[in-house]
C-alpha cells in the first residue's frame, strides 16, 4: 500500500520559491564581497594588485545569481519549506565564533583575545558540526583537528597569509 504525496502548492508571490532565493542570495552575497573588497587595489604599478580575484569572483557569483533568477523566472516556484532556527543556530553561532577568535575582538570593557587558527578553526567547526542531526562528537574532534592542520599549513605556509596561528602559545 503506496501513500501518494499531493504536490507542493505552488506560492503566489513570484520571488518565493527555493531557486529564487537561492539567486537572490548569490545577487546579495556577490554585491556585499564588491562591497566588502572595493578597497583593494585590482591593479598596481606592478601589475596585478591584491583585489582583482576577490572583485571577479564576486562579480561572477552576482552573474551567476542573475541567471538562477532568470532562467527559473516562468517556472512555478517549489516551496522552500520550513527553516527551524535551532537548526541553523549552531552554523551561525560557528561563524560568528570564527570570526569573533581569529584576530580577536574589543568590545570596550570585555575584549576577545587574538586566539588564531589554532583555537578559531576547531571552534568554528565544532559548533558548526553540532547542527547535524547523526553527529557523533568523537569524530567531529578528529575532523576539526585534522582541518585545523589543513587549513594552518595551507593558509599560513603554503600561501603565507599573516593569519595568526596561535599567539598565546607560540608567539605568532
Amino acid at each position: 500500500m503506496s501513500r501518494e504525496v499531493a504536490p507542493p502548492t505552488p506560492s503566489l508571490n513570484p520571488w518565493l520559491g527555493r531557486e529564487r532565493l537561492a539567486g537572490l542570495s548569490l545577487v546579495v552575497f556577490g554585491l556585499f564581497a564588491l562591497w566588502a573588497g572595493s578597497d583593494l587595489p585590482s591593479f598596481t604599478q606592478d601589475g596585478i594588485g591584491s583585489g582583482l580575484l576577490p572583485r571577479a569572483l564576486a562579480l561572477i557569483i552576482a552573474l551567476l545569481g542573475v541567471v538562477q533568477i532568470v532562467v527559473t523566472w516562468k517556472d512555478t516556484p517549489e516551496s522552500t519549506g520550513s527553516w527551524p532556527i535551532r537548526d541553523m543556530l549552531p552554523v551561525l553561532i560557528g561563524v560568528f565564533l570564527f570570526a569573533l577568535t581569529i584576530r580577536g575582538y574589543d568590545f570596550g570593557a570585555f575584549a576577545v583575545p587574538v586566539l588564531g587558527m589554532s583555537v578559531a578553526t576547531p571552534l568554528s567547526i565544532i559548533f558548526a558540526g553540532a547542527a547535524a542531526k547523526d553527529v557523533r562528537f568523537g569524530e567531529l574532534i578528529v575532523f576539526a583537528a585534522i582541518l585545523t592542520a589543513i587549513c594552518i599549513g595551507l593558509f599560513r605556509y603554503a600561501l603565507g597569509l599573516s593569519l595568526p596561528v596561535a599567539p598565546w602559545l607560540i608567539g605568532y
